[in-house]
């Protein structure tokens, strides 16, 4: 796969000061599973909480197509508005099925953001009332990941910064343009179809609305051949749906544990729920693990 403008935002980032830890967001069943299998879980990009968050790299390619309509090559550009607005509906899921041998993308969300408020509600308000948040060091993730060896790796911040995403994606369609123009014969401007196509969805799970900045989201994204990894995948059940994850598994606890700290979302009885997440981690060796609560006030609910 050719390089991707979404390396601008990743050097972007490390320009920044690097965290020494980042927190990945979780559910008390999630927390036990990863707890017990002492594994990273990678959610397949299809399935992730909010489904639309994958359709608007499209949304915003349609929204520049027409402006830079002049500068395209004919068939390029209707090709290209084609995949962005196939892309848009949900019969692409059916594409993604039959293709053998594909990359897939699962990615592992994380925040730079140790007690966001927004982050915590999506937990708060279910069924479990209670979220928590494991506390990563970075260089241990990006260590452990870089390890396995995968086809595909990407370690890099969120981008919401609506200018910047337009700007990347502008870039990226001139430049493949540019290689489907010079493309010798119809297989060679397939392939470059191809390529860009795997650039948008790459672009897909790095781009986001303004509206969630404050999330500090950061993102480590693998990429599997499909033939390499359906055995591998576990599933996950979340609303009635079967939820597709690659699972990594991380260093020994009882040697280098990669896992920090565990902080607990805002909760009514704080003092039990320490104890239950204490007991959970020394039954599976993360002895001596620092467990904290979120010191944001818990909103009381009034009787209806």
């Amino acid at each position: 796969m050719n390089k991707t403008n979404y390396d601008y935002f990743k050097e972007d980032f490390h320009k920044k000061n690097i965290p020494s830890e980042l927190y990945h967001y979780t559910s008390p069943r999630a927390l036990r599973g990863i707890l017990k299998s002492n594994n990273l879980w990678f959610s397949n990009i299809y399935f992730l909480n909010d489904t639309s968050e994958m359709k608007y790299t499209y949304w915003l390619i349609l929204e520049i197509l027409p402006n830079i309509k002049k500068d395209l090559d004919e068939d390029f550009y209707k090709k290209i508005v084609e995949r962005a607005e196939y892309m848009t509906c949900n019969t692409y899921y059916e594409e993604e099925s039959e293709i053998f041998a594909r990359l897939e993308y699962y990615v592992l969300c994380l925040s730079t953001e140790k007690n966001c408020l927004n982050l915590w509600s999506n937990y708060t308000k279910t069924s479990d009332k209670t979220g928590y948040n494991i506390a990563f060091s970075y260089k241990g993730l990006q260590e452990c990941v870089d390890a396995k060896g995968y086809e595909f790796v990407s370690f890099a911040s969120v981008c919401y910064d609506l200018e910047r995403q337009k700007k990347m994606l502008l870039e990226t369609i001139l430049n493949f343009n540019k290689k489907y123009k010079n493309a010798k014969n119809g297989k060679d401007k397939q392939v470059v179809l191809w390529d860009i196509t795997d650039n948008f969805k790459i672009y897909s799970v790095f781009l986001k609305h303004p509206a969630f900045s404050d999330e500090k989201e950061f993102r480590i994204v693998i990429g599997i051949r499909t033939h390499s990894h359906d055995e591998n995948c576990e599933f996950e059940i979340q609303n009635g749906i079967f939820v597709p994850h690659i699972e990594h598994e991380m260093p020994d606890p009882e040697e280098e544990s990669i896992i920090k700290s565990i902080t607990i979302s805002p909760t009514c009885d704080k003092d039990l729920a320490v104890y239950s997440v204490r007991k959970l981690a020394n039954s599976t060796k993360h002895y001596f693990l620092p467990i904290y609560t979120s010191d944001i006030p818990l909103r009381s609910q009034s009787n209806s």
